[in-house]
């Protein structure tokens, strides 16, 4: 993930310098055959050039903000994610230090039984971050297995529902019909787990469009083609003067800034794939882990 702004060129320049090399190929290649066969046997109307330019930088811009709104929803639903996670260890913490909350089986060994939870709602936080790239059966440590047998999760299904399942199942069954507030605000907890895991799921199982995306990478590339014969040579101090060779790195910068937009816009379009642009979600999920352990060193330090 790109974090300042000299990473930022420097990432820029990777993805930018490829499309510099091409386009100077191809604008080296046009020049010398105009120069080789005549000046201006194929130049196109500059105002041509113009409008088709304004049409596609403003095809580009739309596309751009369209991509930067859905990393950025992205990004919102893994803050929230972060937040909801947060509340939940805290109550959890707070909820199972009184024992009038629970039936009567169940008000044994209550630390232990809020330690698991909140080590499986980080379980659950790692598994919804393996899915969204792709690791539907990841390894687990010998310690998730133990957890994930105790509860009983069924490892055939899809373990992120089976694991919100088997939390829900435990607060179900612990608590008292005395405390309907606390096990209803953990029960709403849980539904927004629900709702966040929809969001990330809809935005990474439904792609840009990709006949979208298919007309912008034609319509880019064809203007681009197109810019050597909008532009020619220059005639700047006549044939001899060698300004004429300054249609060169103008016409690779115009194609370059094009194609560098449109290849962003591609990559902030998949805010959940592992590329240099994509929403942090492993540092994120990280820090929630980080979170969940840190209220269960608590518990552990009250338990002692």
């Amino acid at each position: 993930m790109v974090r300042t702004e000299k990473q930022g060129f420097l990432q820029l320049a990777k993805i930018a310098f490829p499309f510099v090399i091409a386009t100077a190929v191809y604008s080296i290649l046009v020049l010398g055959l105009e120069e080789y066969f005549g000046d201006h046997i194929y130049k196109v109307s500059g105002q041509i050039g113009s409008v088709f330019g304004l049409a596609v930088a403003f095809f580009l811009g739309f596309r751009m903000n369209s991509a930067y709104d859905r990393w950025w929803e992205a990004r919102k639903i893994f803050g929230e994610l972060t937040n909801n996670t947060r509340s939940f260890a805290a109550k959890i913490y707070v909820y199972y230090g009184n024992s009038q909350n629970f039936r009567s089986e169940k008000q044994w060994d209550l630390s232990n039984q809020a330690s698991d939870l909140i080590a499986l709602t980080a379980l659950y936080v790692r598994q919804l971050k393996n899915e969204m790239h792709n690791n539907f059966k990841p390894a687990f440590s010998e310690d998730a297995d133990k957890l994930l047998s105790r509860f009983q999760v069924n490892r055939e299904h899809k373990l992120s529902n089976e694991l919100l399942l088997a939390i829900t199942q435990n607060i179900e069954s612990a608590f008292s019909a005395n405390a309907t507030i606390e096990k209803g605000d953990l029960m709403q907890h849980l539904n927004r787990f629900h709702d966040i895991q929809g969001k990330a799921e809809r935005i990474k199982n439904t792609p840009f469009l990709m006949i979208y995306t298919a007309f912008t990478k034609l319509i880019v590339g064809f203007y681009v083609i197109l810019i050597p014969l909008f532009i020619g040579d220059i005639d700047l101090g006549g044939e001899k003067s060698g300004f004429e060779f300054l249609a060169i790195p103008i016409m690779v910068i115009i194609s370059t800034v094009f194609l560098t937009i449109n290849k962003l816009a591609n990559l902030f379009a998949e805010p959940f794939s592992e590329n240099i642009t994509s929403v942090p979600i492993d540092a994120i999920c990280q820090t929630i882990e980080q979170n969940c352990n840190e209220v269960r060193l608590k518990i552990e330090s009250v338990k002692s």
